[in-house]
């Protein structure tokens, strides 16, 4: 059955994989972002009839403005892919970046919600998309993994509070991933410590597949998802694992500062 999907982040590595896969399977999509000519790219090489929405999302009126912009469209599904990503030690990160970042990643998509929950009926899905690091603190990503972390819980509390409308919410949380969010001392990180990483494609299908099958959360990759469980009932012995790490994550972050 097709549906009318509002997709955020739409000209991004991951974005750009759920809005051509989503159009594959015959859904329609507005696709939400703040740069014109990606967005015309990605539209013209779409199967089927979509919309762009051109908006900086991390203007704070931004969840409002894409709800007006829909004028009387209500999307089915709604999916907040849109983010941005810092490596780098907190105490040297720089304060404007850290507040913009906790924007995009979370409060826009807040904001979002909240602006366009009285429109959406019984059927409407949610997706907020996070990242493993929201649901396992790590150093060189803490402002990141807040911003992440937060969305994990508000995804988790919006879908408990929701549950008696039958408008669907669920958080999906993807390991690394090959995207231009990634530093190149990001990408140095990963394979130092040798952590697998994924093509957008990956994450492209999962999002399908929940759209196909709801479920209230899901996180890609093992052993990422065996770790979020450790680390939920016993974090300690992640505590112990991380610190075996520090010196090459210390490392790469130095070559940053």
């Amino acid at each position: 059955m097709t549906k009318r999907i509002l997709l955020t982040g739409a000209s991004g590595g991951i974005g750009r994989a759920i809005a051509v896969r989503l159009a594959n399977d015959g859904h329609r999509l507005t696709l939400v972002g703040r740069d014109a000519d990606r967005l015309d790219a990605l539209l013209s090489m779409l199967s089927g009839s979509h919309e762009s929405l051109i908006q900086d999302l991390a203007a704070a009126d931004a969840g409002v403005r894409i709800v007006d912009a829909l004028g009387d469209v209500t999307p089915d599904i709604l999916i907040n892919c849109a983010g941005i990503q810092s490596l780098q030690r907190f105490d040297a990160s720089d304060w404007a970046l850290v507040e913009r970042l906790m924007r995009i990643n979370l409060l826009t998509p807040m904001a979002l919600i909240h602006a366009l929950l009285p429109r959406l009926k019984a059927g409407s899905h949610i997706i907020n998309i996070g990242s493993v690091l929201g649901e396992i603190g790590y150093p060189g990503y803490v402002a990141y993994g807040a911003s992440k972390g937060g969305l994990m819980r508000f995804s988790e509390a919006l879908r408990r509070e929701l549950q008696d409308t039958g408008i669907r919410v669920s958080w999906l949380a993807p390991r690394a991933t090959d995207t231009a969010l990634n530093s190149p001392e990001a990408n140095d990180l990963n394979r130092a410590l040798g952590n697998r990483v994924d093509d957008p494609s990956v994450v492209a299908e999962a999002v399908a597949e929940l759209i196909a099958s709801p479920k209230s959360s899901r996180v890609l990759g093992f052993p990422e998802a065996l770790f979020t469980r450790i680390n939920a009932l016993l974090p300690r012995v992640v505590d112990g694992a991380i610190s075996k790490q520090l010196d090459t994550i210390k490392a790469h972050l130095e070559e940053k500062s």
